[in-house]
């Protein structure tokens, strides 16, 4: 009987150590902060070159593009009479995997063209759809190319000569 109880005053002792060892205890809030230096840098311009139109042309639906390494071409419409003197963008970005960005695309890697420009900066109103899509294309280490991979002018009728400029932002979001 000595031994129950000598048994139950240690249990009695241990379960109160851990009852009293389990009552001390404290919280803290762990706070990071988290940047993504990518060095995203602009190294050459777009230029959609000289575009000539047909202003007499009323139809919609006139498209043109752009290859990675500047080609034009024209899809569809008579809008379009000739396209010279273009070249592609280029910039440098430092992201984990730039060959996530071999197939072209307007997101990739991270990298996303968030800045189409305006509706009309060919000119028009803003009921007129006349603007380009654009995509990225990684070109070699850290260095990618921007260009114009569909175009359209709805109305050539409503874009009156002179040149043209616009901005456009790319930025990096991880996802």
């Amino acid at each position: 009987m000595k031994n129950y109880i000598l048994l139950l005053g240690i249990a009695g002792v241990a379960l109160g150590s851990y009852c009293a060892y389990a009552g001390n205890s404290a919280t803290m809030t762990v706070t990071a902060t988290i940047a993504h230096d990518v060095s995203l840098t602009g190294t050459g311009n777009i230029s959609l070159g000289t575009i000539t139109i047909n202003p007499g042309y009323m139809d919609s639906d006139t498209e043109w593009s752009y290859s990675d390494s500047g080609i034009p071409s024209i899809e569809a419409g008579k809008g379009i009479v000739s396209l010279s003197n273009q070249t592609v963008g280029t910039f440098t970005a430092n992201i984990p995997n730039p060959s996530d960005c071999d197939s072209p695309n307007d997101i990739c890697g991270g990298l996303i063209v968030s800045d189409l420009m305006s509706r009309n900066w060919l000119g028009g109103s803003d009921a007129d759809i006349n603007r380009c899509y654009y995509e990225i294309k990684h070109d070699s280490g850290n260095s990618f190319k921007l260009y114009a991979y569909a175009c359209y002018i709805e109305t050539p009728s409503a874009i009156t000569e002179g040149n043209r400029s616009a901005t456009i932002t790319i930025n990096y979001n991880p996802g």
